[in-house]
């Protein structure tokens, strides 16, 4: 018996086959709008009108982390985005009339902890969303919070804001309410926890998923105490001031990607340009063990956490991103050390910039096109 022919593949009906770009399906071009650098985002609405339909049901890429600056006497931001090749400043909205006299203590998303009692005293911190400028003030404390962590969901508007006092609020509390004792040297929150670490190198984990906080693991890290600043009782250079000889150094904690937490140390003497950083992970039977690579991810000091830099266009891998407030205050200037290096390098936009910065820190912007 003779095998039947083969089929030939049919083709498509030709009216079923895209002519051109502006007749791509939109579950196609959704899938392109993802995968965009926010200017191409941006720039693909204007491509033509079905593509500016496409272009309002999505949501550009968000796993790179942007730079937002404050101006000094401004009442608005500047946002810089890494993979820009050409290194452009984003300028928001005007954001309120306090919002130049506000320090700002923290960042979530889009969403930023601002303080204005530094100007006035009878002024609320609150949470201010750089983009769409909603506004949430919260109760008053005698807390010190100028070290803090913000967590907001943006559908619900549930927030958690914690100060370095251990002291915590959430959405619905009339008054702030405490965890423990003890001002920390550094917190971060991630994935509903909360990892502390005082000046003693003790860490504490804090589990927030049930209603009230739990701590769920407490261990020693280091030798114990060693201040921010190491001084003596006279100088050690004649001639030179000791606040030029000062060797200023900084203690914070880092959650990775897989969930290891990481001790990184850091040291730049005030007189030198020299900025060296040491990263130790906590393994439970060996205590601190220093690490010279973080592979393809980097961290962002600022956050707490490390992000995959692989494919990010712009994000340098096995880098530590920093602002050198992160080891003194009221500096601004932005810096990327280099793990392979060992070398630093200042992010160029602040250099040319004319403006002069009250704050500068990293966020995970979550835009929306409603």
């Amino acid at each position: 018996m003779a095998s039947p022919p083969l089929a030939l593949a049919q083709s498509p009906p030709a009216s079923s086959v895209p002519r051109c770009w502006s007749e791509l399906p939109l579950d196609l071009m959704q899938l392109i709008f993802e995968r965009l650098s926010f200017t191409d985002f941006e720039s693909a609405k204007s491509v033509c009108s079905s593509w500016q339909t496409g272009w309002r049901q999505s949501k550009p890429n968000n796993k790179i982390p942007w730079m937002i600056l404050l101006p000094e006497e401004k009442n608005y931001c500047l946002l810089f985005n890494p993979e820009d090749r050409e290194e452009n400043l984003y300028k928001t909205q005007h954001l309120g009339d306090n919002v130049a006299a506000s320090y700002c203590l923290a960042t979530y998303r889009s969403w930023l902890l601002m303080d204005p009692s530094l100007e006035n005293r009878e002024d609320l911190v609150y949470i201010l969303n750089i983009l769409t400028r909603e506004r949430i003030n919260l109760p008053p404390t005698s807390e010190n919070i100028w070290t803090s962590i913000l967590w907001i969901d943006d559908k619900t508007k549930d927030y958690l804001v914690i100060g370095k006092t251990l002291v915590y609020l959430k959405k619905g509390y009339n008054s702030w309410k405490k965890i423990s004792e003890g001002i920390q040297e550094d917190i971060v929150f991630k994935d509903h926890k909360l990892y502390c670490l005082d000046k003693y190198d003790e860490l504490r984990i804090f589990d927030f998923s049930g209603e009230f906080p739990l701590q769920i693991s407490r261990v020693r890290v280091g030798r114990g105490y060693v201040t921010p600043r190491i001084r003596t009782n006279r100088m050690r250079f004649h001639g030179i001031p000791m606040h030029i000889q000062d060797v200023r150094k900084s203690k914070n904690v880092v959650v990775t990607v897989r969930g290891d937490v990481l001790i990184v140390k850091g040291k730049n003497p005030s007189w030198s340009d020299t900025w060296n950083f040491k990263i130790f992970k906590i393994d439970s039977s060996k205590g601190l063990e220093e690490i010279v690579s973080l592979g393809d991810e980097t961290i962002i000091l600022d956050l707490g956490i490390t992000v995959l830099a692989k494919d990010l266009e712009g994000v340098i891998s096995n880098s530590i991103y920093f602002t050198a407030g992160e080891i003194y205050l009221y500096h601004t200037e932005i810096f990327v050390f280099n793990l392979d290096t060992k070398k630093v390098e200042q992010l160029p936009p602040l250099v040319s910039s004319s403006l002069s910065f009250s704050r500068a820190r990293w966020f995970f912007p979550s835009f929306r096109n409603d």
